[in-house]
């Protein structure tokens, strides 16, 4: 492609003034030298998509070969949603449009013969796995490549000198493309992070809108513009690498944990969104599962949660927000159907705080008292387990003293798939603040600026986990 004497010549790299130069040592890198693959990551306004499309048709251009260029995103219902506008633009601010012939689905270079094709991911997989003779693949919007996806589109680049480019904005630390070519980049990699405080051509009202986001909500901007990834960021309830450490942690420090045994049961509410429970057994969390489910399935539910909880011996913790409030009926109700005495315990997520008038933090007496820390149980709960965590982590990597009852340890034996999935959802969540007290942030707002599903594993671990949130003594129904 552009890696001999030809990708050396000078004009190869498109510079003036619609070209980013923060980026001109990154393409140089990229067009010049060995890479298989370019990652371009960041917050959004960074200028990535624009600087791709011009530094693409310049270099298609600027090379008398014929190349196939794929372009690719996840989802492209219609051509415009697609990067062809995006280089369109390109083509006329570059002054090259008596060199393009831009047609409706596709644009080629009339002297080479050069062409740019566009595909959607979701729709289109098949498709793409039967492109051939591709040069240079660029997938846009590349955080929501999967494994499974990019183990049929890494082929299409299968020739000497081929180059994927990957462009995105960070979701999340566990998603696949963060871990698999940020993280850990594969040999032949160039990754590059950039920002819009990188970009020289926002407009002013550009960043007054920017501003305002940090001012009124500074998590949302350092994920939004930061280019952080959620459960990454230092303002995320949980981090990753706590819960890593917390994986057999029993184990690696040796101790024996005890307990009483707990299923922590959150109830679908809705159609969208899904039942789950997390099992912790003598101290350790040995599964977490959830599955889709409805309202009217909630009966069924409850019996499952029942029969799974008298095999192990366990109290139901389940959270008593909208359809939950139901649950302790129906495990009452089986009871006495089977003559059995399975145990529940309503944990009131939205309900007020427990040991309201004691300090937040037990190492520091000074703290905020509970009451004036937390808006609620659930900010409390997720506050005493994240603790946990970090404890926890302290203690295996840095060999600090913590007792056993504070240990959060996750059986290996959950498998690693669930435990991404588990862990993905404890670090997603952040603290925002009501009535000047801390509150995990809503779901129905991660779902609507974020995409990010309900936290159902999640909340079914909080929920086994904090039975003993009110102290050394504690409430349960039917004891």
């Amino acid at each position: 492609m552009a890696r001999g004497a030809e990708g050396r010549e000078k004009g190869l790299i498109a510079r003036g003034p619609v070209t980013n130069p923060a980026l001109y040592d990154f393409w140089e890198q990229v067009f010049l030298g060995e890479a298989d693959i370019a990652v371009l990551h960041g917050g959004r306004s960074s200028s990535k998509t624009r600087d791709t499309a011009c530094q693409l048709i310049r270099l298609v251009d600027h090379l008398p070969v014929k190349m196939r260029v794929l372009c690719i995103r996840r989802f492209q219902n219609r051509i415009q949603d697609s990067v062809y506008t995006e280089l369109k633009w390109a083509i006329a601010h570059l002054g090259l449009s008596a060199r393009y012939d831009v047609q409706k689905t596709t644009i080629i270079h009339k002297a080479s013969g050069s062409e740019f094709i566009f595909y959607g991911i979701e729709r289109n997989l098949e498709d793409i796995k039967g492109t051939s003779d591709v040069d240079i693949l660029w997938v846009e919007e590349a955080e929501k490549l999967t494994e499974e996806q990019w183990t049929v589109i890494g082929p299409t680049i299968r020739k000497e000198d081929s180059l994927a480019i990957l462009l995105f904005n960070p979701k999340l630390v566990t998603d696949y493309v963060w871990k698999n070519f940020v993280v850990n980049a594969p040999p032949h990699c160039i990754v590059r992070r950039i920002n819009y405080t990188e970009n020289p051509f926002l407009s002013a009202k550009a960043l007054r809108d920017i501003a305002a986001m940090q001012e009124r909500d500074p998590e949302m901007f350092e994920h939004v513009y930061g280019g952080v990834p959620l459960g990454d960021s230092e303002l995320s309830i949980f981090k990753r690498r706590w819960l890593d450490a917390c994986v057999d942690a029993h184990k690696v420090l040796k101790v024996s944990l005890t307990g009483r045994n707990i299923i922590g049961f959150d109830p679908a509410d809705d159609g969208e969104d899904k039942s789950a429970t997390a099992d912790k057994i003598d101290g350790v969390f040995v599964d977490a599962e959830d599955w889709s489910s409805d309202k009217d399935q909630l009966v069924q539910n409850a019996k499952k949660v029942w029969a799974k909880a008298k095999h192990a011996g366990a109290t139901v913790s389940y959270d008593t927000i909208g359809v939950g409030a139901f649950v302790g009926g129906y495990i009452d109700e089986q009871n006495k159907v089977e003559g059995a005495k399975v145990k529940h315990y309503a944990f009131h997520a939205g309900g007020a705080v427990m040991d309201g008038d004691k300090p937040s933090d037990f190492f520091n007496k000074n703290s905020p008292l509970n009451k004036d820390e937390y808006l609620n149980l659930k900010a409390q709960a997720w506050a005493n387990t994240a603790r946990r965590a970090m404890l926890t982590f302290n203690a295996v990597t840095r060999g600090q003293p913590i007792k056993p009852e504070d240990i959060l340890s996750f059986a290996s034996e959950i498998g690693r798939a669930k435990l991404d999935a588990l862990f993905t959802e404890l670090c997603v969540p952040w603290w925002i603040e009501t009535e000047g007290k801390k509150r995990v942030v809503p779901k129905a707002k991660l779902k609507k600026d974020l995409g990010v599903k309900s936290h159902n594993l999640a909340d079914a671990v909080i929920a086994a986990d904090n039975v003993h949130i009110t102290g050394s003594t504690y409430t349960l129904a039917n004891v």
